[in-house]
């Protein structure tokens, strides 16, 4: 899912329809997941997933490893945040 997002945006309809069903999956079992925190579920598990994809891209194209990592752990805390998980839970 990190890697695929650029590329798959310029391919076809059957690769973009492919990277959703993926996508969807993943929303899915996070959405599954949640703990009760007054959100919607699906739209915090799409958030989440967007997050933890995003997050790596961003971190993936950063020079600083320092600053790449930092990225990293922000987007895994504000995730597990939203998904009412402490930060040692098995999702």
């Amino acid at each position: 899912m990190v890697a695929l997002p650029t590329d798959v945006a310029r391919s076809g309809k059957a690769a973009r329809s492919a990277f959703e069903t993926v996508f969807k999956s993943m929303v899915s079992v996070l959405e599954r997941s949640l703990t009760q925190n007054g959100h919607p579920r699906r739209a915090t598990a799409q958030g989440i997933a967007s997050l933890c994809i995003g997050g790596m891209v961003v971190a993936r194209a950063l020079v600083d490893r320092s600053l790449a990592d930092e990225l990293r752990d922000a987007c895994m805390l504000v995730a597990l945040d939203l998904g009412g998980w402490t930060q040692n839970a098995q999702i």
